[in-house]
């Protein structure tokens, strides 16, 4: 064991769920249930065959952006295929072609309705694999191979069919980058041609994806992005060395509702007001000797009277920090009820805490980051929207415990967002239904905790 911090564990009902974990049984490298969300989300890809068959059906294919879906219209390559009616013998194909082994289980399911196949792609394949490229290209391969034997499409028979195909599937790939938006094949994450530097993987998922799974359970959201958001981190090498501390303290505490310190913090601050819970953490740092004064006479005492404060533990000090940051953000917008004031949160709780105290969270990186979020959302967009927002925008990418702060937000907003969770992320909500995977994530990642041998 590296750290001899341990750490208890609450709901968001102040249940404690598990006392005295060490840190490390709270890391992606340690944590079975982490790891199992983790894999599920890089291995797991989503076809949606009404979608499919309306863009086979209109001919309408290989579009490059949301607005422009009707830019492309070939009416005479569309195809009268049933797709949808033949759900099962697709499904049952594609399992077929994506097993390793006969009795690979958990491969195909589908949400109710069966108008969404849901295909994980086995272990095997995934650690046979560079990258999470097969979640996309294995199970398209595997689409267009069923759809091509049921419908009988070759390069003999119908040769414009075998196009049609492949862009109804794929898009304009690879002449472009990027899969066309709003695609019949996703997945969670994007495409790993898009992400923008080494280890952004599992920050290329959607704020209002989480948001769907978490079912707007505003602390179960909290973990599942706590979760993904640290994972990155460790890809990234942000999270190695000197910094794994540090980012395990963040994660344990911001992510995982550490000592209660989140909900003691939202509870004594439910007016709503930022600098409420500055002087609450303040006030909580002192007790807990997190911080001290650093002397009684100049120069550690200004003639104003400010007072410079030193602390001995600043990993620990930056998850008090990251936690209260967190608690600010939820405390003033569950009194709006409006998702688009995170980013003033974010940058009034820094300022205010760097006046109070000297320091700011995450060493000046949310700041920076939220004065970004804040021009680009309210200036550039000019409706406040965050619903749009990746977790690898260029305006979070800088601080690893911003994300958290914005799915809280997104939980709790009424409806104010142009492009609500509720229409984005419309499938998520119904797999929330389906699976129990993410029911929960705080008492699961708990009991898990508790399993790991050090």
């Amino acid at each position: 064991m590296k750290f001899e911090d341990k750490i208890d564990i609450y709901d968001d009902e102040g249940n404690c769920l598990a006392e005295d974990l060490p840190i490390e049984s709270l890391s992606p490298m340690h944590n079975s249930y982490m790891i199992k969300v983790l894999n599920y989300i890089k291995s797991t890809a989503y076809i949606d065959l009404k979608k499919l068959e309306a863009i086979i059906h209109s001919g309408q294919v290989g579009y490059t952006s949301e607005e422009r879906q009707n830019e492309i219209q070939m009416p005479w390559y569309s195809r009268d295929w049933e797709i949808y009616d033949n759900a099962e013998v697709i499904a049952e194909k594609i399992k077929d072609k994506v097993q390793v082994l006969k009795d690979d289980e958990g491969i195909i399911d589908f949400l109710p309705g069966k108008d969404v196949i849901v295909v994980t792609v086995p272990n095997k394949r995934i650690i046979a694999s560079s990258s999470r490229n097969c979640a996309y290209t294995i199970t398209g391969v595997a689409l267009m191979q069923a759809m091509s034997e049921i419908f009988n499409v070759t390069p003999q028979t119908d040769p414009d069919g075998c196009g049609l195909i492949k862009n109804a599937v794929f898009g304009r790939y690879p002449q472009s980058v990027n899969f066309p938006p709003n695609n019949a094949l996703t997945c969670l994450l994007r495409p790993p041609q898009t992400e923008e530097g080494m280890g952004y993987g599992f920050k290329t998922i959607n704020l209002t994806d989480l948001v769907a799974l978490s079912n707007k359970r505003t602390f179960d959201a909290i973990a599942l992005t706590a979760i993904l958001e640290q994972a990155a981190q460790f890809e990234m090498g942000n999270a190695i060395g000197w910094f794994e501390r540090y980012h395990l303290l963040g994660l344990a505490y911001q992510g995982f509702n550490g000592d209660n310190l989140l909900l003691d913090l939202i509870k004594e601050n439910k007016e709503g007001r930022v600098g409420d819970v500055v002087k609450s953490l303040m006030q909580f740092a002192f007790e807990d000797k997190i911080i001290s004064w650093r002397g009684r006479r100049y120069p550690h005492k200004f003639f104003s009277d400010y007072r410079l404060i030193k602390s001995s533990d600043y990993a620990k000090w930056n998850a008090y920090m990251v936690t209260a940051l967190l608690a600010a953000c939820i405390v003033n917008v569950g009194a709006s009820r409006a998702a688009q004031c995170v980013s003033s949160a974010l940058i009034g709780f820094s300022d205010l805490l760097n006046y109070e105290s000297g320091f700011d969270p995450d060493c000046g990186r949310v700041i920076g980051s939220a004065l970004g979020l804040n021009m680009y959302t309210h200036s550039e967009i000019g409706t406040g929207d965050i619903c749009t927002l990746k977790m690898d925008n260029e305006n979070l990418r800088h601080s690893g415990f911003i994300t958290p702060c914005l799915s809280a937000a997104l939980c709790l907003d009424s409806g104010t967002q142009l492009k609500k969770p509720d229409v984005s992320s419309s499938m998520y909500f119904r797999l929330k239904e389906q699976i129990s995977l993410f029911d929960n994530p705080l008492k699961k990642l708990a009991e898990a905790a508790k399993g790991v041998k050090l």
